[in-house]
């Protein structure tokens, strides 16, 4: 989410002064002059505002989509990307049950090189999906961003990974069973759901989940 977006989005909600101002850690006439286009979002402060629009979203009974980053470095400057890095975001949400097809515009987030470096990864290493449903709860829940090492693709090491089943992205729990064929249980980790036992090649594994984001 870019600039012009944050400011639409609290001008869109009618967020007050001074709840913008709590966020900037500032008074309210910083509020003021950036709804104003008197001043411009810092860097600093995207995070703490998209939390603030996605928190009238909610009260509004708006769905969050995912945060997208596209235009920050424009919004920017070139000297951004020394400490941030651009990674893909998967255009629909993964399902933990029905799952989103992935079809849509190719976008990108900005993530902390810091946090790239402590996953020991590239930026093409990586992918950022947002997640729906309860089947995995508690580890995973609705609405949480997740990233994803798509090195890791491993059945043996079990666990959950993001899956492809040839039409939708699912997030599972992966086992590999016993015997030469090498077949997969797919399983959920909150109860009620069916297992799944797909046949060879009919899922793509994607990636293990490395960390995500959740909202409180």
């Amino acid at each position: 989410m870019d600039s012009d977006a944050i400011i639409a989005g609290l001008k869109r909600y009618n967020v007050p002064h001074e709840r913008i101002a709590s966020v900037l850690g500032r008074d309210r006439t910083a509020a003021t002059k950036m709804l104003g286009g008197k001043r411009s979002v810092k860097m600093n402060e995207v995070e703490g505002l998209v939390a603030l629009i996605a928190e009238y979203e909610d009260e509004a009974g708006e769905s969050a989509a995912v945060r997208r980053a596209t235009a920050l470095a424009d919004q920017f400057g070139e000297g951004l990307l020394i400490e941030y890095a651009a990674v893909e975001i998967l255009p629909t949400y993964v399902g933990m049950g029905a799952g989103g097809t992935g079809d849509g515009e190719r976008r990108q987030a900005l993530l902390p090189r810091a946090l790239l470096r402590e996953l020991h990864a590239e930026p093409t290493d990586l992918l950022v999906i947002e997640v729906r449903g309860t089947s995995m709860e508690p580890k995973f829940k609705q609405g949480d961003q997740i990233i994803i090492d798509r090195r890791d693709r491993d059945p043996r090491h079990g666990g959950p990974f993001a899956l492809f089943d040839g039409d939708t992205y699912i997030l599972k729990n992966i086992e590999q069973l016993p015997g030469p064929e090498g077949r997969l249980r797919v399983f959920s980790a909150a109860e009620g759901f069916t297992d799944w036992f797909p046949a060879p090649g009919e899922v793509t594994i994607e990636g293990r989940p490395v960390w995500f984001a959740r909202r409180l």
